[in-house]
């Protein structure tokens, strides 16, 4: 018998919703391209992928809008438990225990693949999808759904990272494990001071924050550690970012910080008003940060100094996205709360985007 969340999954992408006609003329704050209303509250952060925006929404709806005007383009029926993620003209969702993929062209649904309950976000990258579970760990090929390899595998939480042909995993238990990706064979196991974040791979390191309130560099190829550990004194939030000179990670202490990529000696750090919803991102030159706050601050790159701001007419919930259209560096943020409606919004540090 075929499961009923299966069933309804398939009738959704089988049947998308209509395009619906852009967002009425509005009158919009200055840096503000549209805004479209949520019928509910997010599930998780949206996602920019090419020339789509995708937003994931309560109790169950994944919803994909063209990035241009906020026209809707199709939504699929089902409760995302993870953050979306896209890899090449699919999008990936874990949900009921399970991995989906859609066409993000037009919502239909090209395969659906069991896991048991996912306990951290999906990686997909280079046509490999990576799912985690409790106790198990599945490298998926993303065309078609087949499960390449499966190991058991202690608890994860966190998203994994592929460099090459590595898989690194992070483990609630503080160890990373460095997996062949074709086989899932184990190249090496590092063990840390407390539960590593989802890592950050440049070159030949490995760069991972840990619950222990320290920051790692490993070597990519035997995760000796190949400076440090920093010892920041709060707990470090999310992933780093690196424009491949530095490296960027953020801590609940409310402060950004810059190491030199290869001697992980710092190069500035800057005070932030608000605690990050997650690590720092290198967007069109600069270093952003965002919080529950109206604007994304914008650092610069080798000074740590103001850059400017983007700023939302009301409160982000959720992490904002990042991405471009026509050259032009755009964020997507979503607002709402007990007092407020749910709002999807298009930003961006330019005056307009054709």
């Amino acid at each position: 018998m075929v499961p009923l969340l299966a069933m309804v999954c398939t009738l959704a992408a089988q049947d998308p919703v209509k395009p619906l006609a852009p967002p009425a003329s509005q009158e919009l704050p200055p840096g503000i391209l549209w805004r479209v209303p949520l019928n509910a509250p997010p599930a998780s952060s949206p996602l920019i992928a090419g020339d789509r925006i995708f937003a994931s929404v309560l109790p169950g709806s994944v919803i994909a809008y063209r990035l241009a005007d906020g026209t809707e383009l199709w939504r699929a029926a089902l409760n995302p438990e993870k953050p979306v993620v896209v890899d090449a003209d699919r999008l990936l969702v874990a949900s009921g225990e399970a991995v989906h993929a859609f066409s993000v062209a037009d919502g239909t649904l090209a395969w659906r693949t069991p896991t048991g309950e996912l306990t951290a976000p999906l990686l997909a990258k280079d046509g490999w999808v990576i799912a985690s579970s409790a106790t198990k760990l599945f490298a998926i090929r993303g065309s078609d759904g087949t499960v390449v390899w499966s190991r058991d595998i202690g608890p994860q939480r966190q998203r994994p990272a592929i460099s090459g042909d590595l898989l690194f995993v992070p483990l609630a238990s503080g160890h990373v494990v460095a997996h062949d990706l074709t086989t899932g064979e184990i190249r090496w196991d590092a063990s840390l001071g407390g539960a590593p974040a989802e890592p950050l791979v440049v070159g030949d390191r490995l760069y991972v924050g840990a619950t222990d309130k320290r920051f790692y560099a490993l070597d990519a190829t035997d995760g000796e550690i190949d400076w440090g550990p920093w010892k920041v004194g709060a707990e470090i939030r999310g992933t780093a970012a690196s424009d491949g000179e530095h490296v960027f990670f953020a801590a609940l202490d409310n402060v950004v910080r810059a190491v030199d990529r290869v001697t992980g000696n710092q190069r500035w750090q800057s005070a932030v008003p608000f605690r990050p919803f997650e690590g720092p991102r290198v967007v069109g030159g600069t270093v952003v940060v965002a919080g529950l706050n109206t604007d994304v601050l914008q650092l610069n790159v080798s000074t740590g100094t103001n850059a400017g701001k983007i700023t939302f007419p009301e409160l982000l919930a959720v992490a904002p996205a990042y991405g471009t259209h026509e050259g032009v560096i755009v964020v997507a943020g979503i607002s709402g709360g007990l007092s407020e409606a749910w709002k999807l919004w298009l930003a961006s540090p330019a005056a307009t985007v054709r």
